[in-house]
Parts: structure tokens; sequence; C-alpha cells
């Protein structure tokens, strides 16, 4: 058996830009909603696990990249640590399971995916919260994750048009 080892260097080189691209997008999200509040309503890891979930179509390669960007923003968040965590494992799960079973490449099931799984997003993280954390009171929650779930649907319709029409460009 012949070892190329420059095939495993580009393996190398890919997933290392993979992962300074989870960091990147984590710290993205971190730093803007930390500067400008209307960010916070913005959920980059989220839009970014559903893409590669549908993408991807693997659900094993879906809940890595979900719960390291879950436990990346738990870490970054005065969250509970693994609520994000658990939360992107599952719709990462959910969006890999999609991507396989149905037709996810059209605008409209890529905008309603997203406004579902941003609503359950925040229904699995207010519920870890809940669970773990001292009682609060949630009564702007819903409104919350409404405005959340819009922000994310049009916020992730423009990325996967960006990036898909990157992918597909021919130089």
């Amino acid at each position: 058996m012949t070892v190329y080892p420059m095939a495993r260097v580009s393996t190398l080189g890919i997933l290392g830009k993979f992962a300074a691209a989870l960091v990147a997008v984590v710290v993205i999200q971190g730093v803007f909603s930390f500067k400008f509040k209307v960010f916070g309503f913005l959920d980059l890891p989220l839009i970014f696990s559903v893409y590669y979930g549908f993408t991807l179509g693997n659900p094993v390669a879906s809940i890595v990249i979900g719960s390291s960007l879950g436990l990346m923003q738990d870490s970054l968040s005065g969250a509970v640590l693994g609520a994000n965590g658990l939360s992107k494992t599952i719709i990462g799960f959910l969006a890999a399971s999609a991507g396989s079973k149905f037709a996810v490449d059209q605008p409209v099931t890529r905008l309603l995916a997203l406004f579902l799984f941003t609503i359950g997003d925040g229904i699995l993280v207010t519920i870890l919260g809940v669970m773990v954390g001292p009682a609060s009171t949630y009564s702007v929650a819903l409104t919350n994750w409404a405005l959340s779930a819009m922000f994310n649907a049009v916020l992730g319709l423009v990325l996967f048009a960006y990036h898909d029409r990157w992918s597909n460009a021919t130089t």
C-alpha cells in the first residue's frame, strides 16, 4: 500500500480551515452580540450547524459540529455550560436527518426549517437552563424567540445563498 503524504497534508489543511471557521463563527457571534445588542437575536452557530447538517447529510458529522459549536458558545456566554452544546447537537442531528430525507435546497424549506430550528433551540436552552440553574421569569421568552427566529431565518437564507453561489462558482 502506497501512502501519499500530500493527501494527508491536504486533508489536515481542510480540517484546520474548518476548525478555524468553527472558532471564527463563535468568536464573531460573541463579539458582535457584546458590542451591538441587536446581534443578540442572531445565532450564527445555529445557522452554521443547520447549514452543514443540510449539506453534509451525515448525522455523525453534524452532531460533532453542533456539539463543538454549542460548547464553544456556552464557554463565551454566561449561560449554563452544556445547554447550547446539547441543543446544537440535537438541532444538527435533526438538520442532517431532514437533509437526507427532504429536499432542503429550496429557499422556502430553508426559511421554514431555520425558523423552526431557532424556536426549538430557544425552547431546549430554556428548559435546560431552568432544570440546572435558578428559576427566573421567562415572560418575554416567546417574543424573543420569535424575533430571533425571524432574524435567523432571513440571515440564514442570505448566508446559504451566498455560500451556495460561492461554492458552485466556476473560475
